[in-house]
């Protein structure tokens, strides 16, 4: 029981460093933007430099979703 806490524990601090941290330098240049001798365009980032972390954007889909779900809530309360 106590290891399935604590994985659960860690996904929770995975989720909220993403929250946090969604994305970092891309793999393949470096964060350059460029790659190889000719300076063309890196094509795993399009040449921004960053990509996103695994998961990233699931979370953050499913935290606007949530926020937009309590948002709503708290107009009916009002009314």
């Amino acid at each position: 029981m106590t290891e399935i806490l604590r994985a659960l524990a860690v996904l929770a601090g995975y989720a909220v460093f993403l929250l946090i941290r969604p994305q970092t330098r891309c793999w393949f240049c470096r964060g350059w933007g460029m790659k190889g001798r000719r300076r063309k365009q890196c094509r795993w980032c399009d040449g921004t430099g960053t990509r996103f972390r695994l998961g990233a954007r699931l979370v953050h889909r499913g935290a606007a979703v949530a926020k937009r779900y309590i948002a709503e809530r708290l107009r009916e309360r009002r009314n």
